[in-house]
């Protein structure tokens, strides 16, 4: 866009990617306005009033479409970008592509979470996770999900740190956390071991006692 064109001139190019067709639209307010969109463009435009003051009054300018769009979502757009702000990945790259990779990876981590509550919500269950949380859950599943297990072995475990614990689980209070279900549910690499005592039953509601449990 040239510097000397006057408020309220718009261009808009458009290209198709993936069959899919992307709108790009340059506004000229009191500075230049870019906007990409897949889903508007710039047609068609309406007309939003500035104050002009050279003639000291409000006149009205032409205003893209996709303007009008985002002025009427922007409030999602803030906590979109509160959300980023709170946890976002911080690896760093001089590479604008990675960069853009970590913004658009970030976008779905998030989206992921929006839809994960509002799913909870409508299935009655109070028990939501915040985004910190879901995070970490969402990185431990993927990180184990269908993966073989690292020494597993069958038969009677060693004295290991995290057997130690588990026989100990009465006397350090409440059990620890079942691994997340899509990690339990994987059918990948599950060992049935023996404990040398028994430990509580982690099946919700039920309270028996056993001498097995899952390795992974």
């Amino acid at each position: 866009m040239k510097k000397n064109v006057p408020r309220g001139f718009y261009e808009e190019n458009v290209a198709t990617v993936d069959d899919i067709d992307v709108s790009a639209v340059v506004w000229k307010d009191n500075k230049p306005v870019n906007l990409l969109s897949t889903y508007v463009g710039a047609e068609p435009a309406t007309t939003v009033t500035r104050f002009d003051k050279s003639k000291k009054e409000r006149v009205a300018i032409p205003c893209p479409k996709v303007i009008k769009e985002y002025n009427a979502h922007m409030g999602g757009v803030d906590l979109l970008d509160s959300f980023i702000g709170r946890y976002h990945i911080t690896m760093k790259s001089r590479k604008w592509t990675m960069r853009l990779f970590y913004h658009f990876l970030d976008l779905a981590v998030i989206n992921s979470w929006v839809m994960f509550k509002k799913v909870n919500n409508i299935k009655g269950n109070d028990q939501l996770l915040n985004l910190g949380t879901f995070r970490l859950e969402l990185a431990e599943t993927l990180c184990k999900l269908g993966l073989p297990a690292n020494g597993a072995k069958r038969g009677r475990p060693s004295g290991s740190t995290i057997q130690r614990e588990l026989v100990m689980k009465k006397f350090r209070g409440p059990a620890q956390a079942i691994p997340l279900k899509d990690v339990r549910l994987d059918q990948t690499c599950h060992w049935a071991v023996w404990l040398d005592k028994q430990q509580r039953c982690k099946f919700p509601k039920c309270s028996g006692f056993t001498f097995k449990m899952c390795q992974k």
